[in-house]
Parts: C-alpha cells; structure tokens; sequence
C-alpha cells in the first residue's frame, strides 16, 4: 500500500510542478527564473527557453542527485523538479506536458526501488559499502556557520565561531542524556554546535549595518502582483512537498539526504530551516526580478515542516500553509533584507560554505566507500579519478566526482569477479 501511495505523490509531485513550469508560474531552478522574463515578452520561444533549461539542469540530475540519490536511498528533489523544469518548458501543451510529468513522476521511485533490488544480484553487493558516501556530510556540516562567518567577517570572527561551535558539541555530548519532565533525552550533538555557530553568525549580520541597494517590492510591484495572484496555484505545490517529506522519502540537497538516511530527523529538518535563510534572498530576489515564483519556496523550510509534522495531513496543511505565507509576504521580506543587508549576503556565503564542505565531504565519502568496496585499489582510483576529472575542465561537477567514482569501482568489482579477475570476499 505505501508503494501505491509513493508513486502517487510522486506523480502528483512531477505532474504539477510541470504545470508550474508550463503556466509560467513557477520554476525550480534558480538560474533559469531571471530568464523567464524574456520569454514571458516575446523575446524568447519555447524551443529556446527549452533548450536554456536543458542546458543548466542536466548536470545536477545526472551528475549531482543522481549518485546521491543511488547512495542514500532518498530522492534529491533536484531529479523531479528539474526535470519538470525541462519538460514544462519544452512542451508548449500544457495537458501533454502534465501527463509527461506525471509518468516520469512515477518513474522515478519505481526506478530507485528497481536499482537498489538490482544490487542483490551483484556478485558484489557494494550498496551498503555505497551508502557510506554520505557519512563523513552528518558531521562536517557542522563546519559550515564558522565557514560562512569567515567569508564574510573575517578569519578571526570565523575562528571565534569554530570555537564556540566545538565547545557546544564537547559539552552536548559531556552532559548527554539530559533529564527533561522524567524522561532521558539525548540532545544532538551536530544540532546544538550549529546552533551555536548560526547564532553568531546571525548575531554579526545584525550589526552590521552597511547599505545596499533596495530590494523591495515598489520597484517590481507588477511582478509581485503576478506572483500573489497565482497563489491559489502554488500552495498545492507545498503541500505535495511536505507529505512526500514526511514520509521521509525526499531531500533538498545531500546534507538532508545523508541525515535522513541515518535516521537524524531533527538534523536534517534544521538543515532544510538553514537552507531557507541561505536561499530566500536569492528566491525572493529572482521572484521580484521575472514574477516568476520557485517551485519549492524558499528552499528547503517546506521540506523540513513536513520532516517534523505528525502525519501526512498535517504536513500537507503546513506546507500549504507555508507557500502562502512565502508568497503574501514577498514585499515585506524584500524590505527587512534592506534594513539589514548583512542578512542577505549571508545566504551568498551560507551557500558557498555548503559548498564547500560537499565537495570534500563527498569526495571523502566516495574514498571510504570505494575502499570498503574494494580495499586500497578503491582508494587509489577514486582520487586518481578526482584529479584526472578536474584536468579534463570537471566534465563531473566535484560534488558528483567523489560518488561517481565509487561508483565506477562497484561496476569495475563486478565485471572483474564475473570474469574471475575478483575474488568475492
């Protein structure tokens, strides 16, 4: 019943994000929404604009959420909102374009399930081995407000933040569990640390209070008003999200997929709460910009409501709920990032930290699972892999290489063990 119940939110989820996409109403990649305003004018045709949003979206399906994906068993939204980026776009039908989008929704957590049983044929089963890639992310993360902070005030605030960040994990995990109303609770040790380390980081935004320029919704009050009248279409759009969420059967981005994966909850929905400070300047920005709104928010807060909601009903309220208030407060958002800019530069150095600890995250991730796989030669050729990627211009982003890699040494175990090169352990 619950495999019934997947594939139809997934179908819903991709079927309605292409009508999104189609109507114009709603893109999910952030890059391609100051375009749409070209094509909304007559300037661009679909083919196009199709053709613009193929170009930047298929890397980070095949390349990015894909492995991802493959490793932790959670779906990156990236490999269904993406593509109906793709297919809203190049699909002047909106009925065909929908029912496209719905049977690819369909296809997707049928395909996952389709890949992960394949494993148990493998004459080496190195999926367990694969799901290691996303270890070294449930603790690194942590890094990223001390990271951020550094970027953006300087090494020696970044240093102080680091600090302060490790000395609440050292006494979190000293005083653990702690005794609430009778009852034992073990606090996280991850969450406490980048708690501490966003509230220096908010606390030094606030202070400072140099100017830019004005962000707020006089200027593209046209475009605001488009938004807001499309409402009533984009709060399904949130409900669709959080009910897939709490289910646990989505992820922003790999940091939630990782922590999903090792059953941290709570992590991984303060995570999607981070990732909504970090993005909702850039979201709110390219929505005032084309009057196009994203398909998931303010990425990922949504998400996260649905991680912490008590069933699906209530997370399909609250993610509904939640769309709504993104939408009806645009203009008033856009005006208090103007009165404390730092705010909105920290998203830009929030996003460029998790980043960062991705890259090395994941590559390390896909080093530890290319050894267990096959124990030092694994090792070797992912990071022999890793370089010869980066001299050939990263036709793999570096988020991906590291997985990939792993990857290509699982089928490579294969092939040598079908043809008696391996010997199975």
């Amino acid at each position: 019943m619950v495999d019934i119940i997947k594939i139809v939110i997934f179908s819903l989820m991709g079927g309605y994000a292409t009508f999104l996409t189609n109507r114009s109403i709603a893109v999910y990649h952030d890059g391609l929404r100051p375009i749409m305003p070209e094509f909304l004018n007559g300037n661009m045709t679909r083919r196009e604009l199709g053709g613009v949003t193929f170009a930047i979206s298929i890397g980070f399906i095949t390349g990015f959420a894909m492995p991802i994906t493959i490793a932790t068993g959670i779906i990156v939204i990236h490999i269904v909102l993406l593509s109906a980026d793709i297919i809203g776009t190049f699909v002047k039908n909106t009925a065909l374009a929908v029912f496209i989008g719905v049977v690819y929704g369909a296809i997707v957590p049928l395909t996952l399930d389709a890949i992960i049983k394949g494993f148990e044929y493998l004459p080496v089963n190195f999926l367990d081995a694969l799901a290691s890639v996303g270890d070294p992310i449930i603790y690194a993360f942590v890094a990223f407000p001390a990271i951020a902070v550094g970027y953006q005030f300087g090494k020696g605030k970044g240093l102080i933040t680091f600090l302060l960040s490790a000395l609440g994990w050292i006494i979190t995990e000293r005083i653990n569990p702690v005794n609430i109303a009778g009852n034992e609770v073990a606090l996280s040790t991850q969450g406490i640390a980048m708690l501490v380390g966003m509230i220096c980081l908010i606390t030094y935004a606030a202070r400072d209070k140099s100017r830019v320029e004005d962000i707020g919704d006089g200027l593209f009050a046209e475009n605001v008003k488009r938004i807001r009248k499309n409402i009533y279409f984009l709060l399904p759009m949130g409900a669709i999200l959080a009910i897939a969420a709490n289910y646990h059967w989505i992820a922003g981005e790999p940091i939630a997929a990782a922590l999903l994966a090792d059953g941290e909850i709570t992590s991984a929905a303060l995570v999607a709460f981070i990732q909504a400070l970090a993005f909702m300047p850039l979201v709110i920005t390219t929505a005032l910009v084309s009057g196009v709104y994203a398909t998931n928010g303010w990425c990922d807060w949504i998400i996260g409501l649905g991680y912490v909601s008590a069933n699906p009903v209530m997370a399909g309220v609250l993610g509904a709920g939640a769309m709504g208030a993104e939408v009806l407060s645009m203009g008033r958002i856009g005006k208090f990032l103007n009165k404390f800019p730092a705010l909105k530069l920290s998203g830009d150095n929030i996003r460029s930290a998790m980043l960062q600890i991705l890259e090395i995250a994941l590559l390390v991730g896909g080093i530890n699972a290319a050894n267990q796989i096959w124990p030092g030669t694994g090792m070797f050729m992912v990071v022999a892999l890793y370089i010869l990627n980066e001299i050939a211009g990263k036709p793999v982003i570096r988020l991906a290489a590291g997985p990939i890699a792993a990857i290509i040494v699982g089928i490579l175990v294969n092939i040598l063990a079908l043809t008696g090169l391996y010997i199975v352990q």
